[in-house]
């Protein structure tokens, strides 16, 4: 009973906040937040425990250091890792802190396919064009006020110095040189609503001013 008192407290703060400092979203994908917000009061107890966690990780690496990075990692760098880094991103963006810290995806082993899944990001607002990265293929996302290049790319290639890695799928790596976090997928449609939560939960522990 008290977490779900707690999630009606975090909806209705999340939809008065979507007013005051979402301006720099596409309207739509404003509106998309605040809809898929509503559905926090679903996430499983246990999950919830697992998110706020996870927040908590990442909002007290950020007292640590003004050098954060976050990084989203599965096998491929495929649909997974990439739609919890968009998520995540526009979270931080929704509650105006798109500068605490930086998000990034990567692979274990990353596979160069056309990244198709990333056209489902249309029905929420984001507008998504194909670009070509050497020899990469490359998405271009448009959030509003910006625009994201979004590719592959291997979890060795990124400097993973202080990175906080977040798996979402069960993998065994060498390349780690960090505590590994994880935070496991079975379903992909639940992606968007637990990296807005989180965000949301990050976003209630930072002092206001």
């Amino acid at each position: 009973m008290k977490t779900k008192k707690t999630i009606t407290i975090f909806i209705l703060f999340f939809c008065f906040f979507q007013v005051l400092e979402a301006q720099t979203l596409k309207s739509d994908i404003r509106n998309s937040v605040l809809e898929i917000g509503k559905t926090f009061v679903d996430i499983p107890s246990e999950r919830l425990k697992q998110l706020d966690q996870i927040a908590f990780l990442i909002f007290r690496n950020t007292k640590k250091s003004s050098d954060v990075k976050i990084v989203m990692v599965d096998k491929t760098n495929q649909e997974i890792s990439q739609q919890a880094m968009i998520w995540l991103r526009t979270g931080m963006i929704y509650y105006g802190h798109s500068n605490l810290f930086t998000i990034e995806s990567a692979g274990v082993v990353p596979d160069n396919k056309l990244l198709s899944n990333l056209s489902d990001l249309k029905k929420f607002g984001f507008k998504i064009k194909k670009k070509r990265k050497k020899k990469l293929k490359a998405y271009e996302v448009d959030y509003g006020s910006g625009k994201w290049m979004i590719s592959t790319k291997s979890l060795a290639s990124l400097n993973q110095n202080q990175a906080v890695e977040i798996y979402l799928e069960s993998i065994s790596s060498d390349t780690s040189l960090n505590k590994k976090v994880e935070l496991l997928f079975s379903d992909t449609n639940t992606i968007a609503r637990e990296m807005l939560y989180i965000a949301t939960r990050i976003n209630s522990l930072i002092p206001k001013k």
